[in-house]
């Protein structure tokens, strides 16, 4: 467990340094085997077609493999490191903002365990029931602090050995990488969910939003939305923020549903789902459906199942067709009041479209995948949820080498709809 000495003493823009540090040595990786695959497998497979020219390139694929399993385990540190920065942070300030208040009023705190305790006397005009008051308001601020640095520690500690322990291990597949790395991004993301308080009155979690900067404040709306938007004591005027930005829907029931649905295979209707899954998550938000334009046909829902005619798969015919392909929807919302925002823009409700390098190859198609937009850590790094395959919160930037190694992809298209119908 975290001390109070400890967390007042801690020195988080070191772990920042670190968590770049791991970043630079995954991306000297991904150097590594666009090297191999841009030097040297595609000229030995061009001028030594042979068998021992095939064993060559046979061992420079294998060594790219495990430079780029060696790339996804260290980016699988970055962000649980770097949350551990921002969270420890977070933690600091509640502490310190727990410290002031008491010392403020009279109040003594003990530079190692962090007790909260009365003077040895009081004056005459002390009043003991409110000193009482604001001890105990002090010291829940003081081992919320505390609570919440341990815990963000604790999910540091367990992303940290979880990736070591796949990367001394010579069997490690990039697939198996790739699957830590993803937990530990959802381990970042509950490092920041837990500087949320735990146990306060809806007044003091008021005085501890006050109390927060504002980029704390920031981050924490980008984070963890739908969290925030049901703490109790979080000002109206902050909620509003949340919930009613402009846009014609509410994004934290647009990500809330997103999240509670990603892996609702009653969802499924055709082969996939992942524009359907993005249009039923805004609509969840209360995003107004476009007769003939974007729209889904209810009376249709209970059949369960429509069979085809002629070849042609008739469960289609349940929603336009913007509501379940990527380009026509990207499409359709850019055309009616939506906008494309950039990376460092996304917001939790927006939509991502995965797109690919050459449409041509693909019969002209642009996006080949969607998902919804559902948090974003302090670092920037954003976390979309999606449905075929489901998957919760995967980082963006942390899946983006292998996936563009995989795909060819040319990054991504994000839009931030907006009703005007």
């Amino acid at each position: 467990m975290v001390t109070f000495a400890e967390l007042r003493d801690a020195k988080p823009q070191l772990w920042n340094a670190a968590a770049q540090d791991l970043r630079k040595a995954a991306q000297q990786c991904e150097r590594v085997v666009g090297d191999i695959y841009d030097n040297g497998v595609q000229p030995l497979k061009e001028s030594w077609a042979d068998h021992v020219g095939q064993l060559a390139v046979g061992v420079l694929k294998d060594i790219a493999t495990k430079a780029q399993t060696t790339s996804v385990l260290a980016r699988a540190g970055v962000e649980p490191v770097d949350a551990l920065d921002n969270a420890v942070l977070t933690a600091q300030n509640e502490l310190e903002n727990g410290v002031r208040l008491a010392e403020a009023n009279g109040l003594k705190v003990d530079p190692v365990s962090g007790k909260v305790s009365l003077p040895r006397s009081l004056g005459a005009e002390a009043d003991p029931v409110a000193m009482l008051m604001t001890m105990s308001q002090a010291q829940a601020l003081i081992n919320d602090a505390i609570e919440a640095a341990t815990q963000a520690d604790n999910l540091c500690m367990d992303a940290l050995r979880a990736a070591n322990d796949n990367a001394v291990n010579p069997e490690t597949t990039v697939e198996q990488a790739q699957e830590v790395q993803s937990e530990n991004v959802r381990r970042a993301l509950e490092e920041i969910r837990d500087t949320l308080p735990d146990g306060l009155s809806p007044s003091e979690v008021a005085a501890w939003w006050n109390g927060l900067t504002p980029k704390e404040q920031f981050d924490l709306q980008r984070a963890v939305p739908v969290e925030l938007s049901d703490l109790e004591g979080i000002p109206e005027s902050v909620k509003s923020q949340l919930t009613n930005d402009g846009r014609g829907y509410n994004p934290v029931e647009t990500v809330r549903w997103a999240i509670d649905n990603a892996h609702n295979d009653g969802l499924d209707r055709l082969d996939n789902n992942c524009t359907l899954f993005a249009s039923e998550a805004l609509r969840a938000g209360g995003l107004d459906e476009k007769d003939g334009q974007w729209s889904k046909r209810d009376w249709l829902n209970p059949v369960p199942n429509i069979p085809g005619l002629n070849g042609k798969d008739l469960d289609g015919q349940r929603y336009t067709t913007s509501w379940y392909n990527a380009d026509q929807q990207r499409d359709f919302f850019l055309n009616n009041g939506g906008s494309e925002v950039s990376l460092p823009q996304a917001r939790p409700g927006d939509v991502i479209y995965f797109n690919w390098a050459d449409p041509e190859l693909h019969n002209g198609e642009v996006s080949h995948h969607t998902a919804v937009v559902t948090a974003v850590l302090p670092d920037g790094e954003v976390l979309y949820t999606q449905h075929t395959p489901g998957a919760l919160n995967y980082g963006y930037e942390s899946r983006l080498p292998v996936r563009a190694q995989e795909e060819g992809g040319a990054g991504v298209t994000i839009v931030r709809p907006k009703e005007t119908w």
